[in-house]
């Protein structure tokens, strides 16, 4: 009969480690078997703390590789096939529809990127649904393209507008602010909707599926 839950077993395993470590240490030094044992325990003046502090690390780690396995790998795989796409559609000449706006500014379309949007968003919610992932894992996922090209938008503009303050001490102009608006709607918002379509069919409750 075990007299230790796992989680238990491991920390002690993971203490027994860190004094078997300890101990090679000062062997290595030249330290006699006795001395060494007595100094690897020494280092050690409070054990629960040790202990608490080793399964909280592990918590942590297994925290983290739970969310890379639900949002990161699956987004970061919609994002591979998404900006792949549009630069396989780009290396083949393929032109993008322009809309042109009073103001002079112009909105642009890649018809058949835009098209292929759902199938992006669904392979994301899909390998975080695989995953064991939530519905907002899943959701994130597969939008991720969309806010990836958000976030890089925003630190574009932020150092552009910054600089351009610098030098020569003007306030953001409505043009600009346009301008930016624009690019929000046609890269991150319509992706982003497109997106949403290929996640619809994963927005649902399940079993989530033991991580392989």
């Amino acid at each position: 009969m075990d007299l230790l839950s796992p989680e238990l077993e491991e920390t002690a395993r993971e203490l027994a480690a860190h004094l078997e470590d300890l101990y090679e240490l000062y062997r290595e030094q030249g330290w006699s078997r006795s001395r060494a044992i007595s100094g690897a325990l020494g280092e050690v003046s409070d054990w629960r703390e040790l202990g608490r502090r080793i399964r909280l690390a592990r918590r942590r780690e297994a925290d983290m590789n739970q969310r890379s396995r639900v949002v990161w790998i699956p987004g970061l795989a919609s994002v591979t096939l998404a900006s792949g796409a549009l630069a396989l559609l780009q290396v083949a000449g393929l032109r993008p529809h322009i809309v042109w706006m009073r103001s002079g500014l112009a909105l642009l379309f890649y018809i058949p990127w835009l098209v292929a949007q759902p199938a992006f968003g669904a392979t994301g919610a899909y390998l975080s649904e695989r995953a064991g992932g939530s519905l907002g894992e899943r959701l994130v996922a597969g939008i991720f393209p969309s806010i990836s090209m958000l976030v890089v938008f925003a630190l574009v503009f932020l150092v552009a507008i910054v600089q351009g303050m610098v030098r020569t001490g003007d306030r953001i102009s409505s043009f600009t602010l346009i301008g930016l608006g624009i690019y929000i709607l046609t890269w991150v918002v319509l992706p982003g909707l497109a997106l949403a379509l290929g996640i619809v069919p994963f927005l649902r409750e399940t079993t989530p599926h033991p991580a392989s």
